[in-house]
């Protein structure tokens, strides 16, 4: 009988500390935060430096294509963009590269590299 009793508390105890974990999980989910900066292809900044106005027609035709997209945030940050869901972001944000724009998103990280999941875009201010 105490074998079962004992059996029984662990099994509780058990539940309750996944419980507990599972409700640690939902606490922790990122809040969407709000940044200035400028959208970068990846590409020709990575192999380049390439950025900035009189880099936003290049920017814009490479992102177009497909190409990979960042976020390079006014204290230097550089974020990879995301979309919702994963959802391709770069006919979304094409025409924002070169120029100073505000984002507002999730931020995420993951072994050194950042992300910023996409929630809204807009010219700053």
């Amino acid at each position: 009988m105490k074998r079962v009793l004992l059996v029984t508390l662990f099994a509780i105890m058990g539940f309750v500390a996944i419980a507990a974990a599972q409700e640690a999980k939902k606490e922790e989910a990122p809040k969407p935060v709000t940044m200035t900066g400028e959208i970068i292809d990846l590409s020709c900044y990575v192999d380049h430096a390439a950025m900035g106005m009189e880099h936003a027609k290049c920017a814009n035709s490479c992102i177009k294509k497909g190409l990979p997209v960042g976020f390079l945030s006014s204290d230097g940050t550089m974020y990879i963009m995301v979309g919702k869901d994963h959802e391709p972001i770069n006919a979304l944000v094409a025409d924002f590269a070169g120029k100073k724009s505000t984002v507002t998103g999730t931020v995420k990280e993951n072994k050194g590299f950042k992300s910023l999941e996409l929630a809204t875009i807009a010219d700053a201010k």
